[in-house]
Parts: structure tokens; sequence; C-alpha cells
């Protein structure tokens, strides 16, 4: 046996279960910064565990729907268990929630490239009704002759027709996605590499800030009495401006900061925008607001970008796993519209456009502010400040006026 596949052996992620899979980049060794990176050292730098938060967060809370095509146009309908309850959370509380199965999942393809589930339920017709999130490291995926996919689930082989596979970016003939780790390796190690740097910088005197010069050679005692003096005279808050007298020759010479060493607070800014280049995030998201954005001039717009050219891209993966699950005919689709809420003013003015060029019914718009309908709500065609709609006698006439004798 080779020294190399001894040391993978050994290398193994066990806290995930007893799998025996190395994980994605335990075996990439130290990145040229001098610091190994993998898909669990890379959530130490902030950057990029705030853009895994930020993704992840906006992806399980949007609620899933299952819609049909009528006519072309897409509306609800009666959504199965596999869309209101996917992973039996809310029937069972042994079970993981919507929210935190599609979280889960969403981490994984984050930062793996792939995320991975199987069926552990099914309905009367033989439709999925339940799914078992997996642990990347669980999973082997092999491709076979005619361009399918073979999967082993902790060495055990498992049907096609029982996993779910979710997948980023993916080379043409390869069974899996590309990692983001995998490939800003490099990048997130100088990140890691910075923070170190501060923290030994700060926390373990990697930098003196003065040194005592005498005339004559001492000894190690007398230095360290002479250090510890001068320390104990002019350390802390309450000696911050004290005066400080040296005698026979002694003199005292101020080390300043290079600007190589407080360089690494401008890499660590790097860093943040490329993490949030690499994600696709917008860098006031990771609190980079010292500049100003392409992606719009208010939150809004800002929101809007950040939907269409980041999240909707995620949310077709999901949408399109999910889609394969249902009966033929129906849909799985996000509901983003409280990703494209505006603040209140705007929000209703765009009603009252709406409700005047008879787009939206006035209980359709009660709906969207979760308010109650109201009688007579439904009718499209009735005017704003108009009578009840559900009048629909003509008005009285006004009995003429008597005339004067």
């Amino acid at each position: 046996m080779s020294l190399f596949r001894r040391s993978a052996e050994r290398r193994t992620v066990t806290q995930f279960g007893d799998s025996s899979i190395p994980t994605n980049g335990s075996l990439a060794g130290i990145t040229p910064s001098g610091v190994p990176v993998n898909d669990q050292t890379a959530m130490q730098l902030v950057a990029v565990y705030a853009c895994v938060r930020i993704l992840s967060s906006a992806l399980s809370r949007l609620p899933l729907q299952a819609m049909v095509d009528r006519g072309g146009i897409q509306v609800p309908t009666k959504a199965p268990t596999i869309v209101q309850d996917p992973f039996g959370g809310a029937s069972n509380t042994r079970f993981p929630t919507r929210r935190a199965g599609f979280k889960q999942l969403a981490v994984s393809l984050l930062l793996r490239g792939n995320g991975y589930g199987m069926v552990t339920a099914r309905d009367y017709l033989f439709r999925p009704s339940r799914i078992s999130v997996l642990h990347p490291d669980q999973v082997k995926v092999t491709m076979t002759d005619d361009g399918g996919r073979d999967y082993e689930v902790n060495h055990k082989s498992v049907d096609a027709v029982n996993m779910l596979h979710l997948t980023g970016m993916c080379m043409p003939g390869s069974p899996t996605g590309m990692s983001p780790i995998s490939y800003a390796r490099t990048a997130i190690g100088l990140g890691l590499a910075a923070e170190r740097f501060g923290a030994g910088f700060f926390g373990k005197g990697a930098h003196m800030t003065g040194v005592i010069t005498t005339p004559g050679d001492l000894d190690k005692k007398r230095a360290r009495e002479m250090k510890e003096g001068f320390e104990a005279s002019h350390s802390g808050l309450a000696n911050a401006h004290a005066i400080g007298v040296l005698s026979g020759g002694a003199d005292w010479k101020q080390i300043s900061v290079t600007p190589e060493d407080a360089q690494f607070l401008g890499t660590r800014a790097a860093q943040n925008l490329d993490m949030a280049m690499l994600y696709g995030v917008p860098p006031h998201m990771l609190g980079q607001v010292d500049r100003t954005t392409s992606w719009g001039s208010g939150i809004e717009q800002q929101a809007i970008g950040f939907r269409i050219w980041t999240l909707d891209d995620w949310l077709g993966i999901f949408e399109d796993a999910w889609t394969a699950m249902l009966p033929r005919g129906q849909a799985a689709v996000f509901d983003t519209t409280q990703l494209e809420r505006t603040d209140t003013t705007g929000r209703y003015a765009g009603y009252v456009e709406a409700r005047t060029a008879g787009l939206l019914t006035q209980n359709e718009i009660r709906a969207r502010e979760n308010l109650p309908p109201v009688e007579g709500g439904d009718d499209i065609m009735t005017p704003l400040n108009s009578a009840h709609s559900g009048d629909s006698s003509p008005p009285a006439a006004k009995p003429p006026a008597p005339k004067e004798p």
C-alpha cells in the first residue's frame, strides 16, 4: 500500500458518520499561502460563511408551490406531500422541517457543488413523499456507458429512482458538480492566512512597539529588570500619557508598523470581494458599503438584481429536481414575491395602478398583504371610488324640485 493511500485512509471525516470516503478537499494538501483548505476550514473564513448563510437562508425561506399549466398560464394546484412536507418534519419532530431540509441541501450544494437526498417513503401511487438528506461523504457517483448515473450510499448500491441529486456547475461527462471551494482554494487560503496573521499580530505580540538601547552590555537579569520596570510604569490605560525617565545612557526607539505589516487589512477587504464574486452575492450584503454598487440605485433594485442574477439559478436547480418528482403536468415553483416587496408607499402605489388597469382584484391585493377577503372584492371590473361591487342597481333619480308659485 502506497504512502498516499495510507494518508488518505487516515484523513477520513468521522464527524459525519462512519463513511470512509475522504472529504472533498481533504487530499488537497497545503495551499500556497500555507493554510490547508477544504469545505470545513473554508467556513472559518467569515466571507465564505456569510455567502453560504445568505444564499441558503434566502432559498429555504421561500414557499414552494405546485403549479399546473392552463392555457399558457401557470396557476397553483393542490400540492402533494413532497412539496408541502418533503422531509417529514411537519408531522413528525424526528425529521427535519421543510426549511431545515432545504437549508441543508443548499449548504451542501454551495460548498461541494452537489446536494444529495434519498427517497424514504412513497404514496399510494408510488410517487416520492419523503426525502432524507445525505451528507456528500456518504455518496459515491459513477457515470455509466449510456450517460446515466449509478449511486452508492455508504458502500451500498441504491437505485437512481430513489436518489435526489442536485448539481451546480458541471463539466461535460462528469457525474458530479464542481466544488466552488476546490476551485477557489488558493483565494480562500489567502484569506485564512491573513486572519491568522492579524490574530498573531494583535494577540501574540508579533510586533514590538519599541526597544531600549544602552551603551554597554547588559546581562539577562538586568535586561529583564529594566524591561519589567519600564512595562510596569508605562503599560495600561492609566499610564497611557505617563512621562518616562531613562538613566545610565539608555535610549528609547519607537518602532512603527511597516506598510507591509498593515497590508493584511487591505488583503482581508479584497478577500471579501473575491468571495462575493465567487458566489454572486452583492458586496453590500457582506458589509462592503464603502463604495458604490452597480446592482442598482436603491435597496429594491439591488434585491431584484440579487434575485435575478444570483438566486434564480440556485432556485432553478431545486425546482427542476422537485418537478421530476411531481405528477405529469405539474411543476414546482418557488414564490419569490417576498423578495420583490418594496416599501409600503411604493407597494400601495403599485396596487392602485394594478387595480385601475384591471390587473388585480381587491381581494387579490388584500391576499398579498395577508388580509382576509371582503364581500364583492372579486369583481375585477369595478372602478375605484365607486359604489359597492355587489350593488348592481342603478342609482335612484332625484325627485324634481317643486315649482315656485
